[in-house]
This record gives structure tokens, sequence and C-alpha cells, in this order.
């Protein structure tokens, strides 16, 4: 199993509005092949500052297969006005 890590630095006072519009295509992750969970945790630390980790069946699932989608894509439209700039992603082993 692969964990996704992919840190978000969402516009100042934002927050609200992006997990809106993820709780709204929250489902797009969750149908995809190979994806086995995701969550979305606000930082205490770092205001407007977010964590979506996802679990992988494989990282292929991710990086290739649903990276290729349209699936992907909505996610992706969804998301991204709220933000500033691309997010720090990063996979890891889960054993």
């Amino acid at each position: 199993m692969i964990i996704e890590h992919a840190e978000f630095r969402v516009k100042s006072g934002a927050s609200d509005a992006f997990e809106a519009a993820f709780e709204q295509v929250r489902a797009l992750l969750l149908e995809a092949d190979g994806c086995l969970r995701a969550d979305l945790l606000r930082s205490v630390d770092v205001i407007d500052t977010f964590l979506l980790r996802v679990e992988w069946e494989r990282l292929e699932d991710h990086t290739e297969v649903f990276a290729s989608t349209a699936a992907s894509r909505r996610l992706a439209a969804a998301i991204a006005p709220h933000c500033d700039g691309p997010p720090r992603v990063m996979h890891f082993f889960a054993q």
C-alpha cells in the first residue's frame, strides 16, 4: 500500500471554500481504481494549510491510472481556484 500526502496552501481566507469544494469531489477519489481511503485534514499550526491523505493499493494507481482520468481533472478544477500554488506531494510505503 502507498500513502500519498499532498500539502495544500490555500489563498488567504479560502479555507472554508476549499474544504467545501473538496467535499463535493471527494467521491471522485474514493471511486478511483486502487483508492482505499481519502481524508482532508486542516492544519492547526499553519493557517490556510491542508493535508490530503490518500491510501492507494499501488503507486501507479495514483500516478498513472487516476492522474490520466477525467475524474482527476474534475477534482483539480474544483479545488485549484482556492489554492495558492500547486500542492507538495509525497508518497510513502505503508505496511
